[in-house]
């Protein structure tokens, strides 16, 4: 869908608003769906999570407010070049106290990707967009054209094809995100900071899912001399192909997180 600025006049507070199209009605079992994952996603409450209101209807729309969050994402920064092993280090714990959270209620991100963790002026992180991870086809604004707005301004996204370069190999075949999902797009983010580019590029999604699938990934220490063995193991044990041989938890990568400390 498109996401808009917005001003609430009598709040004076700035929000993002996502628009879909018609009112979600618990009659769709898809929709259905989609109002509990939001419901859940409103009840987060961690300064590392993006917050989320209820979702409210106006003519032919459906509207869910959330919180505005002013920075610039870890895309932008990996472009930029190699972060330290600090930087990165400061990036996975919050990111994983965040994950954590959200997974003890119930609410798997599903789509993070660089573009939805975002490093605000005050040297926190914020995650966006919990509660998206299914929108059916037939509630989104594909086309601007169609959307309610009259002017619509699109930015590059970096990479190419980010929704689908961050996913976990069984969501590449079609699987549902599970938590152990969440944690492997994680470690491509916190890979990609360290090595300062981006693993999975291309403009076809075919292919895309072909390298997240197979692809063996250089050793961090290849990519970014300096970093030690541990910062390796966790790389591993987050990128692991398959879900079982990954972290089981948000709370078992924070305990190794927290000796590197």
């Amino acid at each position: 869908g498109f996401v808009y600025k917005s001003l609430h006049i009598a709040k004076r507070q700035t929000f993002a608003l996502k628009l879909l199209r018609g009112a979600l009605t618990v009659e769709s079992p898809s929709q259905r769906q989609v109002l509990e994952k939001l419901r859940i996603a409103e009840t987060l409450d961690h300064p590392s999570i993006a917050r989320t209101y209820p979702v409210e209807s106006a003519e032919d729309l459906s509207i869910v407010p959330l919180e505005f969050v002013y920075g610039r994402n870890a895309s932008e920064k990996i472009a930029e070049g190699a972060s330290t092993a600090d930087c990165t280090l400061r990036v996975a714990l919050r990111a994983a106290e965040a994950l954590h959270c959200a997974h003890a209620a119930n609410a798997v991100h599903g789509r993070l990707t660089s573009n939805n963790l975002f490093f605000c002026s005050d040297d926190t992180i914020k995650l966006v967009d919990f509660g998206f991870d299914v929108i059916p086809e037939e509630i989104l604004f594909s086309d601007p054209d169609t959307s309610p707005s009259l002017d619509v301004f699109a930015t590059l996204q970096r990479p190419p094809l980010s929704r689908f370069a961050y996913q976990a190999p069984e969501q590449t075949r079609g699987e549902p995100a599970s938590k152990r999902s969440d944690l492997f797009s994680l470690g491509v983010i916190l890979y990609e900071l360290l090595a300062g580019e981006f693993l999975f590029e291309g403009t076809d999604r075919e292919e895309l899912y072909r390298q997240i699938q197979s692809r063996e990934l250089p050793k961090i220490s290849e990519v970014h001399p300096g970093i030690g063995m541990s910062w390796a193991r966790i790389l591993r044990a987050l990128l692991e192909k398959k879900p079982g041989d990954r972290y089981p938890s948000a709370q078992a990568l924070l305990e190794d997180l927290r000796k590197l400390n």
